[in-house]
């Protein structure tokens, strides 16, 4: 076998194993650049240049600048701004959220910016009593076309620059896409607008959700728990009064769930007199017992009979004044995200208990019904959970937003205002990062420009810990993109490239470039429905550029083909992060993200590719 096949066989298994969802894309993109060096088809330097290219730094470095954004609280408040600008019209509210979600995709990554918002859109929906369905996955689509309004919207954007800077052409500029991009966006809303959002207002009773909810009794029939809300009272004289809960290990051998406890107590008003005193109390593993305590709890029933007949507690279940005290437990609905470190793994192991100071009460898988949490359960992509703490505790969840989504909460009306005192700060840093990237001073790269603004949103505090700063990065993506540059320097060096090229140009060159730009982008957009659209595009600019030179034509037209078409992967749930987490928190099935993504995509596609020439002359 020649080295070009060779590399063409290690691509076509990498591609496979892409198309697999056991396997994670950033090991995939490191065994096959193994695989690459192993049989002497590209040195050690080349193997690792990925790692020091300018591209994969300025990712890292945006990355950083976004977690900037988002923890100073300057995203959120965006998001309220967008809350007041709707009022009570669907229309307004599509206008406003889709315009908002694609202009911060511009600048932010995507998906934190999806992850900011999904909980806007289901207080919205709630205000103006809409289906969040009818919008979800329209959010989605518009943050990735936001993607296409700037240089720095998406990793394809950077990576098509970076492509021509390589090949020795002039680099674009940081509105090169803009034109284009608005043009995507108008034709989208309206297809959405007119035709996704009718197919996508289901039976409110099939898309239902906790989320459209507030009230914690609806909350908990809505994940059928309510029937297994359980109240206990401790008697006087208790073999458990003085112990913590830990020490009764009644969690362990009953699975019942502690939530709340209304707990009776003394307090002297006056010298001689005291008066009873009660209050509510998030329980945890180290509460103590006390003798008239009242516990809220959850537990399967069987498991709840052999509770209360092993340990003589009083079962006040049926008693009027603790039904009216279920409004006091604190629940939050949170959806996993689908890179979280918590998928695959059992509640048990991921510890909510211990971390977090979390009780899951209920899951819901995707496509099942909802209902109560065992501590054996696996989460599994899709799964929503619904969860009991303090909001101080739920707030800590909700900081790891790489791992969770938290959707509602209903003890909101309690928290106090974040602190947003280095809003403006953030603010004048992504301004300032902005206005260099458009017009350089001094001619400092744009690598260095990002990489500047990342540190001052370190130093200025608007990131609080420089491990927050390490944290934000998705070192998954910036693997997979420094780990697959070399499959295309493989390509290069064994006349892949060429092979490519000379193919298309045989096929397609009679009709023309505009023939080679359509098969360009169909073979793009393809790849891009179910691997990362990063590395589909790391692959194909070479050929892009490599084609154009064939033909004798302008490079520019087929690298943004290959841009724009990265970039639009509406058909599949798995083809960007944002369609995967807007599954779950919408309800979709995959067959609804063909209904509805494949002819928007169609549509978008005929309207790029007759559109590009004019943009980007040939």
């Amino acid at each position: 076998m020649t080295q070009m096949g060779l590399v063409f066989l290690i691509l076509g298994i990498t591609t496979v194993c892409f198309l697999v969802p056991k396997f994670r894309s950033d090991v995939v993109a490191l065994i096959s650049l193994l695989a690459l060096y192993l049989f002497n088809i590209i040195t050690v330097p080349e193997a690792f240049s990925g790692f020091a290219n300018s591209v994969v730094i300025m990712i890292a470095a945006l990355f950083v600048v976004g977690e900037g954004v988002f923890q100073t609280g300057l995203a959120n408040s965006m998001g309220n701004s967008i809350i007041k600008m709707t009022g009570t019209s669907e229309f307004r509210m599509y206008l406003v959220v889709l315009t908002a979600v694609a202009v911060l995709s511009s600048f932010m990554s995507n998906t934190g910016t999806v992850a900011i918002l999904l909980p806007v859109i289901f207080s919205l929906s709630r205000k103006i009593h809409t289906n969040p369905s009818t919008i979800l996955m329209p959010l989605a689509f518009a943050s990735s076309i936001g993607g296409t309004f700037t240089l720095i919207g998406t990793a394809p954007n950077l990576v098509a620059n970076q492509s021509l800077i390589d090949a020795g052409l002039e680099p674009l500029s940081f509105f090169a896409f803009t034109p284009l991009g608005v043009v995507i966006f108008v034709v989208a809303f309206v297809y959405m607008w007119f035709i996704s959002r009718k197919t996508l207002n289901k039976n409110q009773a099939e898309a239902e959700t906790g989320s459209d909810l507030n009230d914690v009794k609806k909350l908990t029939e809505v994940y059928n728990v309510a029937d297994y809300i359980k109240y206990i009272e401790i008697p006087k004289n208790h073999s458990s009064i003085g112990k913590s809960l830990q020490e009764t290990e009644w969690d362990v051998r009953y699975h019942i769930n502690f939530l709340e406890a209304l707990k009776q107590d003394t307090r002297k008003k006056f010298l001689f007199t005291q008066s009873p005193n009660t209050n509510w109390v998030t329980v945890n593993d180290t509460y103590i017992i006390d003798a008239g305590d009242k516990l809220i709890v959850s537990c399967d029933t069987e498991e709840y009979e052999k509770f209360i007949a092993a340990t003589d507690l009083n079962d006040i279940t049926e008693g009027s004044r603790a039904t009216e005290s279920l409004d006091k437990i604190q629940l939050a609905e949170v959806i996993l995200t689908p890179g979280s470190s918590f998928l695959n793994k059992s509640l048990a192991e991921n510890h909510f208990r211990h971390k977090f100071r979390l009780t899951v009460i209920a899951l819901k898988h995707q496509y099942h019904d909802a209902r109560i949490a065992t501590k054996d359960d696996t989460l599994k992509y899709g799964d929503t959970l619904l969860v009991h703490g303090s909001y101080k505790d739920i707030q800590l969840l909700a900081e790891e937003k790489e791992e969770a989504i938290v959707l509602t909460f209903t003890g909101l009306q309690n928290v106090a205002p974040e602190d947003t005192s280095h809003v403006p700060i953030a603010g004048a840093v992504l301004f300032a990062m902005v206005v260099f990237l458009i017009q350089p001073w001094y001619n400092i790269s744009a690598t260095m420009v990002i990489v500047i603004a990342a540190l001052i949103m370190v130093l200025t505090g608007c990131i609080k810990q420089p491990d927050h700063a390490y944290r934000s990065i998705n070192w998954s993506t910036i693997v997979l993109i420094a780990a697959m540059l070399p499959m295309a320097t493989a390509l290069q060096k064994t006349n892949g490239i060429d092979f490519i090229s000379n193919a298309l140009v045989e096929s397609l060159g009679a009709m023309g470039p505009m023939a080679i730009l359509a098969g360009l982008f169909a073979i793009t957009s393809i790849f891009s429905q179910f691997i990362s659209n990063t590395a589909t595009a790391v692959l194909l600019y070479p050929v892009a550029i490599m084609t154009a030179q064939q033909l004798g034509v302008n490079a520019y037209p087929m690298v943004m083909g290959v841009a724009f078409s990265a970039s639009m992967a509406f058909s599949t749930p798995v083809a960007t992060p944002p369609n995967a987490m807007v599954m779950a928190a919408g309800k979709y099935s995959f067959f609804d993200f063909v209904k509805i993504g494949l002819p928007m995509q169609t549509v978008i596609a005929v309207v790029i590719v007759l559109l590009i020439p004019f943009f980007y002359p040939f």
